[in-house]
Parts: C-alpha cells; sequence; structure tokens
C-alpha cells in the first residue's frame, strides 16, 4: 500500500475545513466522528461487543469495491469485536444509486448483510433485473424492499448525500475508501494491513 495513501482523520478533517468553501459548499458537511461513524441510516454490521469500527465507502459496482468485500467478511469472521459501517457511495452511475438505494432499505426487513453480499458477488455488471436477482438470491422479500424504497426514500436519499458530502470533504476520489479508527485509507488494502490497522485502532480508545 502507497504510504501516501494512509492518513489520519484529524489531518484530514482539518483540511477539510480549512479550505475555502465555494458558494456550491456553503455549508460544511459534519466530519464529526459521530456524523460519520454513527449515522443512524447507514448500515451496519457488529456484535455487540465491538470495541473498533471499519466505515468502508463503496460503489457496487466498483471492481476494487468487489475484491474488498472478501477481505472485510474475513475480518469479521476472525475478529468479533470490529463493527462495519456501510457508507455507500454510488459514484458509477444511476444503476449503482438503485442498488444502494435497495441495499439501505433491506437494513429495515433484516436482510441487508446477505443482500450486501449478493450485490457484491453479482456475476455482471449491476442494473435494475441484476439488483432483483441478487434480492432474491438473498431472500429478501421484495414487495416489502418496494414500499421501503417509496415510504423511506428521503431518508435514504440523505443519507446518500450525506455520504457524498463526507467522501468529498476528505478529498476521496474513487472508491473503496476506508476509516479504521483515526486512519484514512484510499484504496483497498489486504487482510494482514486491514489487521494491523486494527490493531493500531485498538491502542487508541478513544476513536473507535
Amino acid at each position: 500500500m502507497n504510504r501516501r495513501n494512509l492518513l489520519s482523520w484529524g489531518l484530514l478533517a482539518a483540511l477539510a475545513f480549512a479550505a475555502p468553501i465555494t458558494p456550491l459548499m456553503a455549508q460544511q458537511p459534519d466530519l464529526s466522528r459521530k456524523a460519520v461513524v454513527d449515522d443512524p441510516v447507514a448500515p451496519k454490521r457488529s456484535s455487540k461487543t465491538y470495541d473498533v469500527t471499519v466505515v468502508e465507502f463503496f460503489d457496487y459496482n466498483c471492481p476494487y469495491c468487489r475484491r474488498m468485500e472478501p477481505v472485510l467478511n474475513a475480518l469479521l469472521r476472525s475478529d468479533p469485536k470490529v463493527r462495519v459501517v456501510y457508507r455507500d457511495w454510488p459514484i458509477f452511475g444511476p444503476a449503482s444509486r438503485e442498488a444502494s438505494r435497495a441495499a439501505v432499505a433491506s437494513q429495515w426487513q433484516g436482510r441487508h448483510a446477505a443482500f450486501h453480499e449478493a450485490l457484491m458477488t453479482s456475476p455482471a455488471r449491476l442494473d435494475s433485473a441484476g439488483v432483483k436477482a441478487a434480492a432474491a438470491k438473498a431472500r429478501v422479500d421484495w414487495p416489502h424492499l418496494q414500499r421501503d424504497v417509496k415510504t423511506r426514500g428521503a431518508e435514504i436519499d440523505a443519507l446518500l448525500t450525506r455520504t457524498d458530502s463526507i467522501a468529498q470533504a476528505f478529498g476521496f476520489n474513487g472508491t473503496p475508501a476506508l476509516i479504521v479508527g483515526s486512519q484514512v485509507v484510499a484504496g483497498a488494502v489486504d487482510l494482514p494491513t486491514l489487521r494491523r490497522l486494527v490493531a493500531e485502532a485498538r491502542k487508541k480508545p478513544t476513536v473507535r
């Protein structure tokens, strides 16, 4: 991993707030840990006893995000005290946004983990048919999902807007991007690197 791709949360937050404000960015996004890590609408996966949080910014049609998925899954299997927060950042176009909206909505029927995995392992670039096929594979109740996407659409869209604002404030120029404790990583990492970042985060309990 290129050392330049690994920066501290504090440095990136400081740089974001120090940047000049343009008319289109009159209001800076909230870059507090609570806003980034504990957004109430962002799907999460963890045990009740987690002590380190990994935040992933991703797009379902991003090939590097798909390569990152088994790494995160391996981490979760081997380390029950890790929590993953999924920040959908659909930058690959309307099809990615459709997948993200459906994925976020699936959490309200308790199927996000399975649906997320099905979307990430889809054999082809996702489109509407691919999203529906992934939902069937994950045993998502499709009519229920469609109702949630419709009735909670504003809530989902607001989450995606918040995530986009945060990603841009941090200067991310692509997916995936990770936040592990106080470390911000642009790009995919392998499992040994991710485990090292988690171990470092455990040494700083105030940023878990």
